[in-house]
């Protein structure tokens, strides 16, 4: 089946950014003593924008997957 990934961590790096709260996400900060702190409004916004076009190409590799359409003349009707 054609996909548009590479490799199958390249699909699953997707679906968890799909699935990324970006509201409740915390960064481990090492300059702040340690602690957990909140994203920036600014790395809220970048890090929304890759969530969308992590489902953007998680939706396009599902359409690629898909069988192909079956066609009335792959069955003809039956004789009487």
């Amino acid at each position: 089946m054609p996909s548009l990934y590479k490799s199958r961590d390249e699909r699953v790096q997707d679906v968890m950014l799909a699935y990324l709260n970006v509201e409740e996400s915390k960064r481990f900060s090492l300059t702040h003593g340690n602690r957990y702190l909140p994203f920036t409004d600014l790395e809220k916004e970048m890090m929304l924008e890759d969530k969308a076009w992590a489902m953007a190409r998680l939706v396009i590799d599902k359409i690629m997957r898909l069988p192909p359409p079956i066609r009335a003349s792959d069955y003809p009707a039956p004789r009487v």
